[in-house]
Order: structure tokens, then C-alpha cells, then sequence
């Protein structure tokens, strides 16, 4: 560590190493990538309520959406490929189960015939399989960075948004201030946003089925896509910063609390769990998101005492 520091710091004066921009630790709202012209402001502009309270984002484009490939050709001979993997192995009929749910909940929807032939662009995919997991032990992960040769990405025309890795050194040094500690995780959170209309066919993938192109489009927002992080932040930080008078104290603790659809947080006494969980729960549930998995050092009715993955992560690097 120390020979690759020297190396970095060889040529900057004693009095810039005092300042941390030159160590690459800049404050998050003070970062080169929010002045991508895709801040805060920008999303407030665009982003809509839903009547039942979800919220309906745009892809933030950062060029004309018509300088974007389709990718058909490309996306369809790597289906081919994981298709042919996948039938061999035991978990096909689960992985085109998920897609089936999706279907059911309007996450996903099939293009009409007539609109196949529209300007889009496809999104290669996979499954990731978790064995050991308590929750999803199959999810399809979306490869929104493969591009043909000599042309974009989707990620490449779309802005990153906050880098938010800069957000976890605070909320875990928030994180040891409480005695109890408390996690809590959003249940499928990138898919609670909706996609805008006018985007979802750039978001564009095949079913997997037997040898057919059935064409789907997400209708929510895509794990994979690299400004879907920061959608997500952007939307629970605005639903924190209006909900009702009522719940504005737990709301300003929220929003200090979450890294992507993590919630790491606490309270000075055990008798305080039950209320602290009741009311963030409502508050998540004003914008569509459940907030569960509920874990602490502290056995209540509402959680597990030091159980889960999550807890783990925070506990270890918080409070242990």
C-alpha cells in the first residue's frame, strides 16, 4: 500500500496532498459526474407519480437515442448460446418462471406485431444462480454494455448519474452511533420504477422459449442499466423529502440511511424498534417499495437477531 501511494502522490506538492479531491475523495454532490448534465433538478423535471404512487422515470440520454444500434443480431446469437446451456442444466423451467411472474405483474410486456419494426435496441440476458439465497435463487441479469463492434452501448449513452460507492463510509460511521442497529432491504427495487413509455423499447430482450424470437420490453427499471442506481437513489430520496409532517423525523434519517436498496440505520433503544420499523415501512410503501428483512443485534418481534447476510455486512463493519 504504501509503495503504491508513493507512486501515486510522487509528484503533487505537500500542501495538495491536504486536499482529499487530489487522493480522488471528492463529496458525492461535488463529483465530475454530476455535472454530466443529469442532476438532482434535471430528474425532478422528468420523473412522474403514478396514481398509485409509483414512480415513472426517463432514461437519462446523454446523446440522440438515434445514434443507439438495435443489437438484434447480436443480442439473439448470445440467446441462442444461453439457451443452449440452460436447457441442459436443471433450472430452464425456473428461469422462464421468473419471466412469467414478470409478465403477470406488468414488469415486463410482450411487443405487438406492429410495433416490432420500431427504432429499439435489445438487451442480451442471463441467469445468476444463488443457491444458498434466502429470497431469489434465479434472476435474469441484463447486459446493457454489449454493443457491436465500432458502435455504442446502451450504457454508453446514458449518464451514470452519482457515483453513490462514495455514500458508504458515512452511512456506516452513521451506523456505529446507534446501540441497536437495524438493515432492511427493498424487495425486487430496481423493478418498482417504471420505465417512461417513449423508452421502453430501447429496453428491448428475447423470452427465452424454444427456438422462438418472442419479443418483451421492460416496462420497469433494469438491473444491468448503469444509470439505474441512481434513478433508484434519486426516486427514494425525493419520495423521503415529501412525505407527510407526521413521519419527517424518520424520513430525515432515511435519507442518510440508504446505498442503492440497502437500508443501514439504527436507534438508542430497543423499545424504539417497533415504531422506527412501522413508520418507515409506511414511508416506502407511499412510493411502491416494500422495505423487509428487517435485522438487528437486538431480538424484537419485528426482526432477527443476527441473522442474514445483511446484517452481517453491517453489523461486521459497524458496530463490531
Amino acid at each position: 500500500m504504501l509503495t503504491t501511494s508513493s507512486l501515486h502522490v510522487r509528484n503533487v506538492s505537500v500542501k495538495e496532498l491536504w486536499e482529499l479531491d487530489v487522493l480522488g475523495i471528492t463529496d458525492p454532490l461535488l463529483n465530475e459526474n454530476t455535472k454530466e448534465n443529469f442532476e438532482l433538478t434535471d430528474f425532478k423535471n422528468k420523473m412522474k407519480i403514478l396514481p398509485d404512487g409509483r414512480y415513472e422515470v426517463k432514461l437519462p440520454w446523454k446523446c440522440n437515442s438515434e445514434n443507439l444500434p438495435s443489437n438484434k443480431e447480436l443480442t439473439w446469437k448470445r440467446h441462442l448460446r444461453m439457451m443452449n446451456k440452460l436447457r441442459n442444466g436443471k433450472f430452464f423451467e425456473d428461469y422462464k418462471s421468473v419471466f412469467r411472474q414478470w409478465e403477470d405483474l406488468n414488469i415486463i410486456e410482450r411487443v405487438p406485431e406492429v410495433e416490432l419494426n420500431n427504432e429499439c435496441h435489445y438487451l442480451p440476458h442471463r441467469p445468476v444462480i444463488k443457491l444458498g439465497s434466502a429470497t431469489t435463487k434465479i434472476r435474469p441479469v441484463f447486459d446493457a454494455s454489449a454493443r457491436e463492434k465500432g458502435k455504442p452501448s446502451l450504457n454508453d449513452c446514458l449518464y451514470k448519474g452519482v457515483n453513490l460507492i462514495e455514500l458508504i463510509p458515512d452511512i456506516l460511521d452513521r451506523f456505529r452511533i446507534y446501540p441497536v442497529g437495524i438493515v432492511a432491504d427493498i424487495e425486487k427495487a430496481f423493478l418498482m420504477l417504471s420505465v417512461a413509455p417513449k423508452d421502453r423499447d430501447y429496453l428491448r430482450f428475447f423470452s427465452p422459449c424454444n427456438g422462438k424470437q418472442l419479443v418483451y420490453r421492460h416496462c420497469r427499471v433494469v438491473f444491468g442499466v448503469s444509470s439505474s442506481p441512481y434513478l433508484l437513489n434519486a426516486s427514494i430520496m425525493h419520495l423521503l423529502e415529501n412525505c407527510n409532517s407526521e413521519c419527517k423525523e424518520v424520513a430525515l434519517k432515511l435519507k442518510s440511511s440508504f446505498y442503492v436498496d440497502n437500508c443501514v440505520t439504527g436507534v438508542f433503544s430497543a423499545d424504539e424498534i417497533e415504531i422506527f420499523i412501522e413508520k418507515t415501512k409506511l414511508i416506502m410503501s407511499e412510493g411502491c417499495f416494500n422495505l423487509r428483512i428487517f435485522e438487528s443485534n437486538v431480538a424484537s418481534k419485528s426482526v432477527d437477531k443476527h441473522s442474514g447476510e445483511n446484517f452481517y455486512f453491517g453489523y461486521h463493519l459497524g458496530l463490531g
